[in-house]
């Protein structure tokens, strides 16, 4: 071949070569792709959990530290749980509304109430279930204001 047809060449991928990387790239991605959901509802559940916990215990402590009746109200549709003081007999003071994230809630009792040396008060029995795909966590918090998982 003389040299000015050589220069004119260009060198790159014909159609069967890409095709059949695009093959390999979507039989990787359908076995790569299922076991990535489970692992993200896996953690959006765990996400749930804990800053429930943390919400529990920012409401327990409260409750000990000043003296009165503190409040953790769980709202389902909202994805979110606030934290309130009681200030007066039928006052309550917020202290913060906190996101528990993506997953599904369900409760037995959305409200729990801890009394000034943080014991459950009232009807503070309650079990609270994240679940989202495959995976799901319960967490149960006792009268005596502990939280078991």
């Amino acid at each position: 071949m003389p040299a000015c047809v050589k220069a004119r060449r260009r060198r790159g991928f014909t159609l069967p070569e890409l095709a059949s990387v695009v093959a390999i790239m979507g039989v990787v991605a359908s076995v790569v792709v299922p076991p990535l959901g489970r692992v993200l509802d896996r953690a959006a559940v765990r996400e749930g959990v804990e800053r429930l916990a943390a919400a529990h215990a920012t409401a327990r402590e409260l409750a000990i530290s000043r003296g009165a009746l503190a409040r953790l109200e769980i709202d389902r549709a909202a994805h979110a749980v606030t934290v309130s003081v009681q200030r007066t007999a039928r006052a309550w003071d917020t202290v913060g509304t906190y996101p528990l994230g993506t997953a599904l809630i369900t409760c037995s009792n959305p409200t729990l109430v801890f009394n000034p040396i943080g014991l459950g008060y009232g009807t503070s029995n309650t079990r609270v279930i994240f679940s989202r795909g495959a995976a799901a966590d319960t967490i149960t918090t006792s009268r005596t204001g502990r939280l078991r998982r």
